[in-house]
């Protein structure tokens, strides 16, 4: 009873011979005579590894047939050499006989069920039917490793259905038949098809790193094993160059990194006053330059220099004043942009009618309302031309 992948998850190695071969997508499906490959099912990615020295790179289940996918067809067909790729193979058992205790504390010691389980090579996670404390949270955190330094035993087995009625299970099982159950000491009891440890010692640690509210319960996202140590690796190797970069130990690190924000705002603020000022005094600068026409300031210029913000900024400044108009380009690496604006008094004018015709010499798109429009192209080389059709577009709805 069972499969062999389920009998023996600690098989690395084994031989087999070929029984089918089909080829589909430029890929060759393969079955066996026998396979110790976890096909894909129950929230557990398939296992890889190799046939003959061929990658396989999918494994999944058919009408009770496992097909593994490789990406050539073998050479031969009897007693060939199959190889699981074990470090995937082991994290994932790692993974899901994690995923079995951490569910185990938190239905045992708060009543709450978990609803979703997605286990892949980059995550895990659990989705729970409620909402917890982050308090409780680490109580159920502790409590699993607690369970884990105690390298309690984990059993597999295949009860009959009287035995399976008196079991006292987490969850109910997916099918009628051929059920089997994976026993965590008396921690745990649930049905289960996947791949899991002998012990919960073999898991190490289990370390959750983040929670979130989800469907009004709360999912949370967790790693055990070896992606546990990798996870605090990098997490540490973070903090150590904090602490050298800052000067602080480990501890102060927070209120460190908490002051620097607080000083870096209060010099922004600063350089925004400062700046405010400046383009105060460049605005003064330029209404000199203005031309008059029928009463109305044109003031036009090219800007390399500048941010598009500050631009903006600077418009604002020169079209608070009566009867001004604005006729800004700027250049910013492979950008051109144009900005057109005018005072509200102006009223014969709609700058969104305007900026158009001259975007399409820089192969530009735009809008705005009629009081400013703005666009950018990638035509950088026409970025005067198209200043000079905006300016004179708007000298003739004056005159």
């Amino acid at each position: 009873m069972g499969n062999l992948y389920e009998k023996d998850p600690y098989k690395k190695k084994f031989r087999a011979n070929i029984t089918s071969i089909k080829e589909k997508n430029s890929k060759y499906q393969v079955t066996l005579d026998k396979t110790y490959f976890y096909p894909k099912g129950g929230g557990q990615p398939s296992d890889k590894g190799k046939i003959n020295g061929i990658d396989v790179n999918y494994v999944y289940k058919e009408k009770n047939k496992v097909i593994h996918i490789l990406d050539k067809k073998p050479s031969k067909e009897k007693n060939l050499i199959c190889e699981i790729d074990w470090d995937r193979r082991y994290d994932l058992m790692q993974q899901h006989t994690g995923q079995h205790l951490l569910s185990a504390v938190f239905k045992n010691k708060y009543n709450i069920n978990t609803v979703g389980f997605n286990l892949s090579e980059e995550s895990l996670r659990i989705d729970l039917d409620k909402q917890i404390s982050g308090e409780k949270i680490k109580e159920v955190e502790e409590k699993v490793n607690e369970y884990i330094y105690r390298n309690i035993e984990i059993l597999t087995f295949y009860p009959s259905k009287e035995t399976l009625n008196n079991l006292d299970l987490r969850k109910q099982p997916t099918v009628d038949n051929n059920i089997r159950v994976i026993k965590i000491g008396e921690v745990d009891k649930s049905p289960c098809g996947g791949t899991h440890l002998n012990s919960t010692g073999e898991l190490g640690i289990i370390k959750i790193i983040s929670t979130e509210n989800y469907k009004g319960g709360l999912r949370i996202s967790f790693v055990c094993g070896k992606r546990a140590l990798k996870d605090y690796s990098f997490k540490n190797n973070i903090i150590t160059e904090l602490k050298d970069e800052l000067s602080v130990p480990p501890l102060n690190l927070i209120s460190e990194v908490k002051r620097y924000k607080s000083d870096l705002k209060e010099s922004e603020n600063e350089i925004s006053a400062l700046n405010k000022k400046l383009l105060e005094y460049q605005a003064e600068e330029l209404k000199k330059s203005a031309e008059l026409i029928d009463g109305i300031k044109i003031i036009k210029n090219y800007f390399e220099e500048k941010t598009y913000n500050d631009i903006q900024l600077l418009s604002d400044i020169l079209c608070n004043d009566n009867n001004t108009i604005c006729i800004f380009a700027q250049k910013d690496k492979n950008t051109a942009r144009l900005l057109l604006s005018r005072s509200e008094g102006i009223s014969e004018i709609n700058m969104n009618d305007i900026i158009d015709k001259p975007l399409e010499f820089i192969d530009g798109r735009g809008g705005g309302n009629k009081l400013k429009a703005q666009g950018g192209g990638s035509k950088v080389e026409n970025i005067n031309k198209a200043l000079s059709i905006a300016e004179n577009t708007i000298k003739n709805l004056i005159k």
